[in-house]
């Protein structure tokens, strides 16, 4: 900033020496000759390849709009400066042009000279319309007479950052001009960087004087980096001067990446190529705006042959400079507004500014520049202005900047450039096919994501460029390689007291360490899948006497006192804020182990575990009635529910246990005795029974328990296997615990020995993973996590669990996971006792309405059976029907036609007495003695 200021000073000593022979103007003048012309000016670098075919677009530009009549009778008029890409000289040239009586300036050229360049336009009201400043900054409004038809920065980095993201590199180096274009270039480039999930590792800024030792010097560090993707963001010829050291370096070989943005892919496509350059821009790619090959476009060619004869363009092949075609459309720009500016009438006037203090510097001739009238409305009709030109569509922002455009990535192969791909505004993905039309009614339409095969910054697949790469590669660099000075990457392994078949570390007697076990097979299995060596040392992290802490060992690696970090280590939410995890190589999870009861333990009552004391009672109950509904049922028409009530009784007892435990021809022993289970069922019942939990030491179940409200002195760490069978083996109530949570692969290998005596309870919580750690952003992460996959799908991982954790078949304990371990109650069963009663007394109530029905006959039949009959009152009766209940249907059959017989053999006795009377009394009393 010093520097612009010491700059700034400069300029201004400079133009009261060089101008102090100007002409002053007037107080107040109007320009009547403006009829007949309008002037604008022009600022470039005449001598850059830019400039230099910008200079003659813009002189084409003129001569069209003059043969087009655009401006009716009046002539433009133009008039250039060279700024030599010199600040103060093109601060100077603006005072001029603007002291020239323009109404408008097409330029400057470059970034820096628009900083000055625009405050100028902002004092006079002049408005400039750059064609080559993309400084992203410029957009800012305090500058609102700077308008430019070039893209800014932001669009060409989001396309930089579009191309990075595509191939999934994760780190970049950048090198930048060390000056406002560089340095806000880059820093965009970061912003859309970030938004892809990459970053910039080191930026390296260049003066426009550089030479080539200090390239050398910052190329020769970044060697011993790992990235291998590089951005050159900076004025072509130091651009030139970076490609051609790092070939030099063999930094242009095998494995990197190097990406130019579109000052030096313009002069790389140009017609004035130096083919020397060759040699060391072989695989390079460039970004450039895309120019669609249009009716503009073709219109512009032909002007162009017609005015330059002598000069060969062919725009349809290289595309080789669009600043140029940027200036032109610039000079149309200009046109059109000034021919709304005439044609509503306004004039041209330019005015004295107010007069400043001397100490103030009011008598320089910065301080009598004059302020064109009617620059305000001129801007707006700028604004306002849209068409299609040999650019492309020409629309501006509220901000001034072009509203829309396209970008092109092209690749060096031999002695051209070749078109690769596509990016456009809107649109965040890279695309194989050709932006959208460029017709203004696209820039009101929402995105065609059909062009795209990735949208949001989340490629779902990476669009496949056809690109040579430096070294002549096909194939896609990965992008970062270890340096071969390089330490190897310090890998922490944990030491722990059990379970040696995941992470077993062993000192041999010289000295020397071994590691093994299926964590560290997996590891070393995955790094043979990568297309590169890594170097790599154990470092053991443990005692190997009890369980270190992981999350300890996690928060190290994040600290960096390791590169990474392989063993059983879960994949948790609060690991994964300060390291990377790859792809899980073992799915976990936390699971309950509670050890099962002998299942023929010699218990004499075992048999009444199965059911409640309620339930016991009620079944009890049950069968009684049911036995009693049966006797009544069965009593009249089976013998075998008749004779003496112990008899009866003996019988009864006899059907209700027999219908227990035979009727099915069930296995009781199955039911009753080898259903058994452990008493714990879930982590719920574990948390809500206040009984002592075991974990495993150093882990985060810990933490977890704690959390789940679980009261820390009930919680016991258990470091080993063996503690593990004790702690069951105790119990809760001689100082063991109920039950231990653990994650499920350690459980799987503590069950491979005591399957029989343990089982898994309830449900799998908490799924998680176990997966090898590494610092955040480390880009071995992603490849080792790809290597798993395939390992996944080759079996190759499979094989290797199988080998270490042993399937030990445990029918029984498969079995016994399978039993329940909750007691039934009643309320599992009070529905079957209700329809059970329900039948019983509904078949009760039926057979006794029968047995009333055939009593009451029966009863019918025997007073009838007998002359006279003398009721006994209700008493009598009840006992006469439980005699009747009582009685079996063969003697009651029996007796039945013994009444029959006797009541026919009463009737004819009876009969015959009546016949001999009545002969003898004729008043009949012989009947009535009868029936006395």
């Amino acid at each position: 900033m010093q520097d612009y200021q010491f700059l700034a000073v400069m300029c201004c000593v400079l133009l009261m020496q060089t101008w102090c022979w100007a002409t002053a103007v007037a107080t107040s003048s109007t320009l009547n000759d403006f009829s007949a012309s309008v002037k604008i000016g022009a600022i470039l670098d005449f001598n850059s390849p830019i400039g230099s075919f910008a200079r003659k677009t813009i002189e084409l530009a003129v001569q069209d709009v003059n043969n087009a009549h655009l401006l009716n009778a009046t002539q433009l008029e133009l008039e250039m400066y060279d700024s030599g890409s010199n600040p103060v000289q093109g601060a100077a040239s603006a005072v001029e042009l603007v002291k020239g009586g323009v109404v408008a300036v097409v330029g400057p050229q470059s970034s820096a000279v628009s900083q000055f360049a625009a405050y100028i336009g902002k004092e006079a009201t002049v408005p400039f319309i750059s064609f080559g400043a993309t400084d992203p900054n410029l957009s800012e409004t305090q500058y609102p007479y700077f308008i430019r038809v070039a893209p800014s920065d932001v669009l060409q980095m989001q396309a930089v950052a579009a191309f990075v993201g595509n191939y999934g590199w994760k780190e970049v180096v950048m090198f930048h001009m060390d000056d406002d274009y560089g340095t806000n270039g880059a820093s965009k480039l970061s912003d859309s960087l970030q938004r892809k999930g990459s970053k910039i590792v080191d930026k390296v800024a260049f003066v426009p004087w550089v030479e080539k030792d200090g390239i050398d010097k910052e190329l020769s560090m970044l060697t011993n980096r790992q990235t291998r993707i590089f951005i050159v963001h900076t004025q072509s010829d130091v651009g030139f001067l970076i490609l051609q050291e790092a070939y030099y370096l063999n930094m242009m070989t095998s494995g990197y990446v190097w990406i130019v943005t579109d000052l030096v892919t313009t002069d790389l496509g140009s017609l004035q190529f130096d083919p020397k350059v060759q040699l060391y821009t072989q695989g390079v790619v460039g970004v450039r705006r895309y120019i669609r090959h249009s009716q503009e476009l073709h219109n512009f060619v032909v002007s162009w042959k017609r005015s330059y004869p002598h000069l060969s363009l062919d725009l349809y092949v290289n595309q080789n400079n669009a600043y140029g075609l940027y200036a032109y459309d610039a000079v149309w720009t200009a046109a059109r507004a000034i021919s709304s500016y005439l044609n509503d009438e306004h004039e041209i006037n330019f005015i004295k500014p107010p007069e400043k203090p001397t100490q103030s510097g009011g008598r320089s001739e910065l301080a009598q520049m004059p302020i064109f009238q009617g620059g305000k409305t001129m801007r707006g009709y700028i604004l306002n202005t849209s068409f299609v030109g040999a650019s492309g569509v020409v629309k501006f922002d509220e901000t001034g900047d072009l509203a829309d455009a396209a970008f092109e990535y092209t690749n060096m192969v031999g002695r051209s450039l070749h078109v690769v791909g596509y990016w456009w505004a809107n649109n965040s993905g890279v695309s194989l096919k050709l932006p959208p039309s460029t017709e203004l009614s696209i820039l009101d339409s929402a995105p065609d994501e059909e062009f795209f095969l990735a949208h949001d910054g989340k490629p779902e697949t990476s669009t496949n460029m056809s690109i040579i790469w430096p070294g002549g590669d096909a194939l896609t660099p990965r992008g970062w390689v270890l340096p071969k000075n390089g330490r190897p990457i310090k890998i922490g392994v944990p030491r722990k007291a059990g379970y040696t078949e995941l992470v077993q570390v062993t000192i041999n007697s010289d000295n020397t360490t071994t590691y093994t076990g299926f964590c560290i097979q997996v590891f070393e299995a995955a790094l043979k899948y990568l297309p590169y060596a890594v170097p790599y040392t154990y470092e053991m992290f443990g005692d190997g006497l009890t369980t270190p802490e992981y999350s300890l060992l996690v928060q190290k690696l994040a600290h960096q006192e390791y590169d990474g970090v392989v063993g059983d280590v879960a994949i948790l939410a609060d690991r994964l804020r300060i390291v990377d995890f790859t792809q899980p190589f073992l799915e976990s999870g936390l699971v309950v182990l509670a050890p099962v009861k002998n299942k023929r333990e010699n218990n004499p009552w075992a048999f009444l575990r199965p059911f409640k004391a309620q339930l016991w009672i009620t079944v009890l109950l049950s069968f009684i009635f049911t036995g009693s509904v049966i006797w009544i049922l069965e009593h009249k028409v089976n013998e075998e529910f008749r004779g003496p009530p112990r008899t009866q009784l003996v019988t009864v007892l006899t059907f209700i246990f027999s219908t227990l435990f035979f009727s099915q021809r069930e296995d009781t022993r199955s039911f009753l005795v080898e259903q058994l289970a452990p008493t714990i069922q879930g982590l719920e019942t574990l948390i809500q029974s206040n009984l002592p939990i075991g974990y495993q030491d150093g882990s985060f179940v810990r933490d977890y328990l704690i959390a789940l409200h679980v009261s820390p002195s009930r919680l016991k760490p258990l470091s080993s296997r063996e503690k593990y069978h004790r702690a069951l083996d105790l119990g809760p109530g001689r100082g063991g615990v109920a039950a231990i949570v653990d994650e499920l692969p350690y459980i799987e290998l503590f069950r491979q020995s005591n399957c029989k005596h343990y089982s898994i309870v309830g449900q799998e919580f908490t799924k998680s993973g176990w997966g090898f750690a590494f610092p955040r952003g480390s880009d071995i992460t992603a490849d080792l996590s790809q290597a798993i996959l395939k390992m996944s799908q080759t079996g190759e991982l499979q094989h290797i669990k199988d080998y270490w954790f042993k399937d030990t078949v445990c029918e029984e304990a498969t079995n016994n996971s399978e039993a329940e371990s909750l007691q039934l109650d009643l309320k599992s069963f009070w529905g079957l006792f209700l329809i059970s009663a329900i039948a019983s007394v509904v078949c009760v109530l039926l057979h006794l309405i029968c047995l009333v029905k055939d009593y009451r006959n029966q009863l019918t039949m025997q007073q009838e059976a007998t002359v006279l009959v003398r009721d006994g009152g209700s008493l009598q009766h009840i006992r006469k029907f439980l005699a009747y209940i009582d009685k079996s249907d063969s003697a009651q059959h029996e007796n039945q036609m013994y009444s029959s017989n006797s009541f026919l053999n009463n009737r004819l006795s009876s009969l015959d007495d009546s016949s001999v009377k009545s002969i003898s009394s004729p008043f009949g009393e012989g009947r009535t003695k009868a029936h006395t």
